[in-house]
């Protein structure tokens, strides 16, 4: 049994969510804190629905609230699983037949046939405290209502194990909707965003998990009958909490305790073994979690945030193991962009909030696989991107290192829902190749920034000069409609050339039988040299000049200096030593990088995001 679709109408900050297409195996729900994710996850408690009903600013003040919440759904069922959920029953149902031409035994053979159809579609609407009723008549909608409802009783024989048909009526009445709420009841369980105090449970026989859980010592004891699945999963706990060697239940008086083992159970000290009521490490949700998805045949786990009681590894370890069990449908609410790709979902619902009501928007499988694919192409990640409202797009690593820093450090703070990320190859935007390559790259990080809900909307870049015309940098403000910017210095490096900034990380570096390097051994270095790596007309013998220190190729300079300074001929590397002197002159001397900080608050994201901040501070959640 699968749900297809569903939609939310009347609860809490929904005013009508609209169809809602489930996957078969991953829906991930994505948006920002207090937009209405856990109101979502809450309309597949079909069982335990409250009715909270919507309020909004539309209604006007004095008019009653409509009292109920109303959640609609397209379940799929074989024929053999209506079977199945009858025999279990033991209850006697009617089912809809064609009235017109037909003759009893056909209106008897067409009951027959749902019960072996592959598929069935049911339409069902529940409402808070209520039951399963259809949309409109019948609820698999097989054939159109006509003047008269006529149903074929049908009677589960349990000896035989099969349906028992009888003649058709005229009876008003369509039980399926009936029989499937107390079927499914066994089949769905949400797991809220916290931690389950489980550990204990009066002693009993129960095999099937209670919906919150209180009784997971219970069917744990039950589970420990079935030594080969009691391993499995014992071994999947491991995995995911590696300081766990074992789970054990144990008869309390009259109660069963789980209780967690962190030494070699060869040692057989059951003394140290912990009450799992003590473990306070979301052990007790994920044991539930595992339970369901390994003992029952077909089900719908619904998990609301599990980064809020799992460490992120550990989180990504339950969804590998989770991937495993894909006979049932998961559903997953989260913030991490990491668990999203772990995930790897077929569909991604984001719940965004507007105009007093949440609002839905379905990310599908072949968005997905396109997004995929272009990341892949520009060499970033989800997690880079995911949840950011602008994006800046850097010469390299060490400038998606060092621009937040020195935000941070100079202007207070990095402006909010910005990422700084480095360009996988920036070649790709100027070199000469047949047809229209570069027109592609370009069209690419638009599709990025404007294709994608769950991305940057608005993208630029910061490039060197280095090894760039005048014109080829016109060129690429033009072809980019001047979201490409470039820094007022040839390259990064032309804002670390301070003598004494050098020497400090110069020393740090190890150098067997020599002691530390001056900053006067530095400047001395710079100004025997610093004329070599300018082009002419720059150096005048000033290591303070601006046309030097704009123009002269320090990428080069440092390479030298480093590998004559060390004393072990030690390569410049960007990545490293670009940091270092960074964070160096933001401790010591952070005006140095006064200039640098205002070219990075020229990025044009950067200026949108202030104001957005400002109107954020303004904006009541809902």
């Amino acid at each position: 049994m699968q749900i297809r679709r569903l939609r939310l109408r009347n609860h809490k900050s929904f005013r009508d969510s609209g169809w809602l297409n489930v996957s078969r195996n991953f829906t991930v729900i994505v948006g920002k804190n207090n937009v209405g994710k856990t109101a979502l996850l809450e309309a597949f408690r079909l069982n335990d629905l409250q009715a909270r009903p919507h309020r909004s600013e539309r209604r006007a003040v004095g008019v009653p609230l409509e009292p109920q919440t109303r959640v609609d759904l397209e379940l799929a069922l074989s024929g053999k699983d209506l079977k199945r959920i009858q025999l279990l029953k033991g209850a006697r149902i009617s089912i809809p037949v064609p009235e017109g031409e037909l003759t009893g035994e056909q209106r008897l053979a067409f009951a027959r046939d749902i019960y072996e159809l592959p598929e069935l579609i049911l339409y069902l609407t529940t409402t808070a405290g209520g039951g399963f009723s259809a949309i409109k008549y019948p609820s698999h909608q097989l054939f159109e209502r006509g003047a008269n409802s006529i149903c074929v009783e049908t009677t589960p024989d349990q000896s035989l194990q099969e349906i028992m048909f009888d003649g058709p009526g005229l009876i008003d009445n369509d039980s399926l909707p009936s029989l499937i709420h107390d079927g499914q009841s066994r089949d769905i369980y949400v797991f809220r965003a916290e931690r389950l105090s489980i550990g204990r449970t009066i002693a009993s026989g129960e095999t099937i998990l209670r919906p919150d859980a209180s009784n997971l010592a219970a069917v744990l004891m039950a589970l420990q009958a079935n030594a080969h699945r009691f391993e499995r999963l014992n071994r999947h706990i491991s995995e995911i909490f590696p300081t766990i060697t074992r789970v054990s239940v144990a008869t309390v008086a009259n109660e069963f305790e789980v209780r967690i083992w962190s030494v070699d159970i060869a040692s057989e000290r059951e003394d140290l073994a912990i009450p799992l009521s003590e473990s306070g490490t979301g052990v007790g949700q994920v044991l539930a979690i595992l339970y369901v998805a390994m003992t029952i045949e077909k089900g719908l786990v619904v998990i609301d945030e599990p980064n809020t009681f799992l460490h992120p590894g550990a989180a990504k370890k339950l969804i590998q193991i989770l991937r495993q069990y894909n006979n049932h449908q998961y559903v997953l609410a989260t913030h991490s962009a990491d668990l999203i790709a772990t995930t790897d979902p077929e569909i991604i619902q984001l719940i965004t909030w507007s105009d007093g009501e949440s609002s839905v928007q379905e990310i599908g499988s072949n968005k997905l696989d396109d997004l995929r694919r272009m990341l892949v192409e520009v060499g970033a990640s989800f997690s880079d991107v995911f949840g950011f409202d602008r994006a800046v797009w850097v010469e390299g690593p060490t400038e998606e290192a060092c621009f937040p820093m020195i935000l941070r450090k100079l202007r207070g703070a990095t402006p909010l829902g910005v990422a700084f990320i480095a360009v996988r190859n920036t070649g790709d935007f100027e070199r000469k190749i047949k047809g229209d390559q570069k027109k592609l790259i370009w069209d690419l990080y638009e599709r990025l920034s404007s294709g994608f809900a769950l991305l940057p909307s608005s993208v630029s870049f910061s490039f060197d000069r280095e090894a760039r015309t005048q014109q080829q940098i016109d060129d690429l403000k033009r072809q980019s409609r001047d979201r490409v910017h470039f820094l007022p210095r040839l390259t990064y490096e032309n804002y670390l050339l301070r003598p004494d900034a050098i020497a400090n990380v110069l020393t740090a570096i190890p150098r067997e039988g020599q002691g530390p390097i001056s900053a006067e051994t530095v400047q001395d270095w710079l100004n025997a040299n610093g004329g070599r790596f300018a082009p002419d007309g720059a150096w005048s013998g000033d290591l303070g000049s601006a046309k030097w220190l704009a123009e002269v190729h320090s990428p080069s300079l440092l390479t030298e200096l480093f590998n004559e300074l060390s004393g072990v001929n030690l390569e410049y590397s960007k990545t490293i030593h670009s940091v270092l002197l960074t964070e160096w002159l933001l401790e010591n001397d952070p005006r140095a990088l006064d200039e640098l900080a205002a070219y990075i608050e020229t990025l044009s994201p950067l200026k949108a995001s202030l104001a957005d901040g400002a109107r954020e501070s303004r904006r009541y959640p809902p």
